[in-house]
């Protein structure tokens, strides 16, 4: 691209086609570059100018003029009014005063670029112009002297670039004559009847001659002529055409402009045979057109002496013709012609995309096209159905190589055409299905986001709406179903759109919001769902080529992940429950008995629904609850889960004791405890779904919980975060060498992330600081221990290598040989082959710090997940004696956890007792308690606070402690004295050195007491 001239904010004014824009564009600039607030105007002397003026009457007039010149457009305006009024106002001033302001200071200050000069000074001639040679004729009453020829006189004569200037300077001149004759057609004295015709015409010559003179500004003298044409009779605006043509200006951008406006104002109009033919349409020649548009010079044209040559500059902004043609199309499409779309595409596609973004294009006129991309898609709604033809095939593929590479010439022009994209669908929903099929169809592709490096397509997605939804979803589907070939190349192509379709099905409906009711989302249950599930699960022959066993696997993992989305609470067990009976899973291999548990769940689970159709809804979660285990263990069935069956029949003794309150001779096992360890095998795997579905059913069965089930989550905690308490909770049997050093730092990106407390600065627990010192000695027995593993290991890599290349391993002090000098080309691939092989075994040997590492994060999850259930329990179970079974266990998980933010957890879950417990005795729940047993309990936490000094610890201990004493106290006020001796025999060997507590914990017992004392004692 040629060096670029910069405009400066006048300049720019004077570049852009419609004064109107160009006077908001330059408000808007000055009105940021401003720091100041804008205020109303205050109102200007409008008395009568004078001939002479001096003094304070000659500062006003100079100011006057100075505030005309201002980039504040009220402000300009308020000293128009002013100027027009003390010229004209009243009986008018003098001709010889007329003369001077409109020789001296009007005319002459256009040619000056100083802030809004221009703009200023343009709108009192404008003005001026109007009352003394328009309907006023005031030149033929008062001011004969002003006619017409010796004010433009006055114009011409100030804007020639006399003397020794400079570019900027004579630049100046000739946008201030360009600004003069604008001011003569919009002050509209130029068209009527006799000698008015001159006018016209000796204004058009000045236009014309200019833009012969400066290409430069041709465009502007352009759209002059495009605003005088609404003047015109038709044998002027002919005779426009004509002069227009012998000038050479018709082929140009700005000849097609003015050729179609004067078609739109005269449409029976006489129009030159050349070039655009009698009937005048420049759009029945589209090759021609394109030349134009483009600004090319036309090699085949006879009479290129008549051709205007190109403007040559680049202007970053679009030629008005562009709004002007395009307009044309946009009437017809609003009148519904006939077969407007077709010519709409084949235009677009001759002049813009085989013109400005074919591969020869320059990087200016591929920008032009970037404009007239986004023109389109901000007037959306004037296009209508002609939007779908912009996304043509150069176009998208000069789209999708500019926005991948930030570096790229047209990056911004591109990254802002899909943002524009993306508004437009905001704010139209229903173009959303118009775009998205062109941009991952026809030619563009369907991992648009993928290759461009954006989420163009994931935000159109977010944008689906209940009115749309079912097209966007068939639009998605249509290019995944059949890929065209057979090669290897297709097949790679088809699993890549399939496993797409997947997550884009998945990604529309993690945009919506479950629990909004206000919305339609019947589409997720009769569509996404399921082609989910019957691409993961049934067999399809409508896919060309066949699905995978990959891809099926990953349509299941997706309608996993959607199912743990849509289950925001208990009422989404509809989703999964209503999706199994709206397909076959003809893709999975079942032997008798499988389907013999499926059918017979499936039956169950149809005697559940039935239920709660008649149930009350207080009643409901229970039935709820397990409706949404049978479902999604039936697909944990059909996924091929080895314990699906067992899981099954258990949910079975689970449905017969605690909904059917029935006894079963096959299994003597308490139901509640069934489903706890049920729920722990959940909450033991990796996954979002069974962690959401174990909450919802633990919340609904809370109720039912024992105090055999609480124990079984409970004893969860008691293992270490290590290799052995994995191995301990899942029951596998220890490998020797498999325990290592369990003071390990290791953080991991899970459900908690991994902080040894060892590394906290003042030790969260006294034990660990114990435990630094004592493993000292491990570490190093560890550390040495690693060293004669690896020493080992490098033994028997030497030893295999050795023998791999019929070496003897080399000793120390040995020296060195060439041992491979003389091998052949094929020993050489022989050893090569060896090579791989001994490096491959390596590999495969287990890496025991890794182990320990996901060892940890495995339990770390697991007791996290654990926790939360807890929580659950103690927030809505705070009145069931039940609950303080669980004080005990969260406080030796606080002294003993490595990992700070379960004992955190830990800490927090017995605040939020302490709290619960506190709105439950508000509301007067019932709360029956054994005050022997509180009194056991009560003691057991206090030996437990004795165990470690720290600040947090003593605080967790002084919750729970407070928590049971209110609980007695509630019960019977008398147990105080019971309660006051536990904390009085702590106190005491608390003095006498005995055990270590923080005084703080009698200090909480000494408030607890001044809360709950008597008002008349205290």
């Amino acid at each position: 691209m040629g060096s670029k001239r910069k405009r400066t904010a006048h300049d720019a004014s004077a570049g852009a086609p419609d004064p109107k824009k160009q006077q908001k564009n330059i408000e808007t600039t000055s009105s940021k570059s401003s720091s100041k607030p804008s205020t109303v105007p205050t109102p200007l002397d409008t008395s009568a100018f004078v001939d002479n003026p001096k003094g304070a009457v000659l500062k006003r007039e100079v100011q006057l003029y100075d505030i005309l010149s201002s980039e504040d457009s009220s402000e300009r305006l308020n000293a128009a009014n002013a100027i027009v009024e003390g010229l004209l106002g009243g009986n008018g001033v003098a001709e010889s005063t007329l003369q001077r302001h409109l020789e001296r200071r009007l005319f002459r200050g256009l040619a000056s670029g100083r802030k809004g000069a221009r703009l200023g000074f343009s709108v009192v001639l404008t003005e001026l112009l109007a009352q003394l040679l328009g309907e006023k004729d005031l030149a033929a009453q008062k001011y004969t002297g002003l006619t017409f020829e010796k004010v433009l006189g006055f114009l011409v004569a100030k804007t020639k670039p006399d003397g020794d200037l400079s570019g900027q300077e004579e630049k100046d001149h000739f946008l201030g004559l360009l600004f003069g004759l604008q001011s003569f057609v919009r002050a509209k004295v130029l068209f009527g009847d006799g000698e008015d015709d001159n006018r016209w015409d000796t204004i058009l010559g000045k236009l014309l001659e200019l833009a012969k003179k400066k290409p430069w500004i041709r465009e502007e003298c352009g759209w002059v002529i495009v605003e005088a044409l609404a003047q015109m009779n038709q044998s002027q605006a002919e005779h426009t055409l004509e002069s227009l043509h012998d000038t050479g200006l018709a082929q140009s951008p700005e000849g097609v402009g003015i050729w179609l406006t004067a078609k739109n104002h005269f449409s029976d109009m006489k129009f030159p045979t050349k070039p655009w033919g009698q009937s005048g349409n420049p759009l029945e020649h589209l090759k021609s057109l394109a030349k134009a548009l483009k600004e090319s010079s036309n090699e085949d044209e006879s009479d290129k002496t008549k051709q205007a040559k190109q403007t040559g500059n680049w202007n970053p902004q679009l030629h008005f013709v562009w709004k002007v043609v395009l307009a044309q199309y946009a009437a017809a499409a609003k009148e519904k012609k006939h077969g407007i779309k077709s010519e709409f595409e084949n235009f677009w596609k001759v002049a813009v995309d085989e013109n400005l973004f074919s591969a020869s294009a320059s990087r200016e006129r591929k920008f032009w096209g970037f404009l007239l991309f986004q023109h389109v898609l901000q007037e959306s709604a004037t296009y209508g159905k002609l939007i779908s033809s912009i996304f043509s095939h150069n176009l998208v593929r000069c789209l999708i190589n500019h926005v991948q590479e930030k570096d790229r010439f047209l990056n911004r022009a591109a990254d802002k055409s899909l943002k524009i994209l993306i508004r437009s669908v905001e704010t139209d929903p229903k173009l959303l299905v118009i775009i998205l099929p062109r941009i991952i169809g026809g030619y563009g592709t369907y991992n648009f986001d993928k290759i461009t490096k954006t989420k163009t397509v994931e935000k159109l997605l977010g944008l689906t709406d209940d009115k749309n939804a079912i097209a966007v979803i068939k639009a998605l589907l249509e290019p995944a179903l059949s890929v065209d070939g057979a090669d290897p190349e297709v097949n790679k192509e088809a699993e890549m759109r399939r496993q797409l379709l997947g997550d884009y099905l998945l990604n529309m409906i993690r945009k919506v919001n479950v629990l909004d009711e206000s919305k339609d989302i019947s589409w997720i249950e009769e569509q996404a769902l399921p082609l989910l599930a019957k691409f993961g699960y049934g067999q399809e022959s409508e896919f060309q080529p066949s699905l995978s066993g990959k891809t099926r696997t990953i349509f299941r993992n997706r309608l996993t992940s959607a199912f743990a989305h849509l289950l925001a609470d208990l009422k989404g067990y509809s989703f999964p429950c209503n999706l199994l009976h709206s397909f076959s899973p003809d893709a999975v291999e079942m032997d008798n008995g499988i389907v013999g548990a499926k059918d017979q769940a499936i039956s169950t689970l149809e005697k559940i629904l039935m239920k709660i159709e008649k149930a009350k809804p207080e009643k409901k979660a229970p039935l709820q609850a397990l409706t949404l285990l049978y479902s999604l263990v039936i697909f944990q069935l059909y996924n091929g889960e080895p314990e699906a069956v067992t899981i099954l029949e258990e949910l079975k003794h689970c449905y017969d004791k605690l909904i059917r309150h029935k006894d079963t001779e096959s299994s003597d096992a308490d139901a509640s405890e069934v489903l706890v360890e049920l729920l722990l095998s959940f909450i033991s795997k990796p996954s979002a779904l069974l962690r959401k579905v174990t909450q919802h059913v633990f919340g609904a069965f809370m109720t039912e919980m024992t105090a055999g089930g609480l124990k079984l989550m409970t004893d969860v905690l008691e293992p270490d975060e290590s290799l052995r308490g994995q191995q301990q909770l899942f029951d596998q049997e220890p490998e020797d060498g498999d325990f290592m050093e369990e003071g390990s730092d290791d953080e991991l990106d899970s459900d908690v992330k991994v902080v040894d407390m060892n590394g906290d600065e003042g030790h969260l627990n006294s034990h660990l600081a114990e435990e630094d010192s004592e493993d000292g000695d491990d570490d190093g027995e560890a550390e040495s221990d690693n060293e004669g593993e690896d020493d080992e290991e490098a033994k028997k890599l030497d030893e295999a290598l050795a023998k791999a290349l019929g070496t003897r391993v080399l000793q120390q002090g040995d020296e060195e040989s060439d041992s491979d000098a003389d091998m052949t080309d094929s020993e050489m691939m022989a050893l090569d082959s060896k090579l791989v092989e001994i490096f491959s075994q390596r590999k495969k040997v287990p890496n025991k710090k890794q182990e320990q590492k996901d060892a940890k994060e495995t339990v770390v999850n697991f007791k996290s997940r654990v926790l939360d259930l807890l929580e659950i329990y103690v927030k809505k179970q705070a009145a069931n004696h039940l609950a303080f079974n669980l004080l005990l266990p969260l406080l030796q998980l606080i002294r003993m956890t490595k990992t700070k933010q379960l004992a955190e957890k830990a800490h927090n879950i017995i605040l939020a007792f302490s709290k619960a417990s506190r709105a439950a005795k508000k509301s007067e729940d019932a709360l029956s308690v054994n005050i022997s047993e509180q009194t056991k309990l009560l003691k057991a936490i206090h030996l437990e606070a004795s165990k470690d000094p720290s600040h947090m610890f003593a605080k967790a201990a002084s919750s729970a402690s407070l928590l049971v004493a209110s609980s007695m106290y509630k019960v019977d006020k008398g147990s105080v004295k019971k309660i006051a001796g536990v904390y009085r025999d702590s106190q005491v060997a608390w003095v006498a050195g005995e055990v270590k507590m923080q005084a703080a914990f009698f200090v909480e017992w000494v408030n607890w007491c001044q809360s709950h004392a008597n008002p008349s004692s205290s």
